[in-house]
């Protein structure tokens, strides 16, 4: 009998969850990450590399971002052709993403890490205006 209780309370329980956890995400928390490099001295190579790594990750996000804004330019001076051709088929290109960076951050921080640091995880609530 208990087992039927709870299975009926069950679609109302969470509901209730996630009405907590919507109503948690509305706050205005703000979520801060403090990357925190090990000191010993021994691991300024590790260190080292992870910049290095980071500098190469993000040239290589730029060149992707290149790269599709040269292809982009491509396809649009090929679609405007194809405008100007009656009863053709267009199809309009996709606009590039910006160059996504949060990958190289994610790896850099892990890297960190793996060298002995940190990453530290803060919430705090938003300072209001004075005015």
């Amino acid at each position: 009998m208990a087992s039927s209780i709870f299975s009926a309370r069950a679609p109302h329980v969470l509901i209730g969850v996630l009405a907590i956890l919507a109503a948690a995400g509305c706050t205005n928390h703000l979520q801060e990450r403090q990357l925190i490099p090990p000191t010993d001295s021994r691991a300024q190579a590790c260190v080292a590399s992870c910049d290095l790594s980071r500098s190469q990750c993000e040239q290589r996000q730029r060149v992707r971002e290149d790269e599709c804004r040269l292809h982009y330019e491509r396809l649009s001076a090929d679609h405007e052709t194809c405008l100007a051709t009656p009863g053709a088929l267009c199809i309009r290109p996709d606009t590039c993403p910006a160059a996504e960076m949060t990958i190289c951050t994610i790896q850099y921080e892990e890297c960190i890490v793996g060298c002995g640091g940190s990453v530290e995880t803060r919430f705090s609530l938003p300072r209001a205006a004075s005015g």
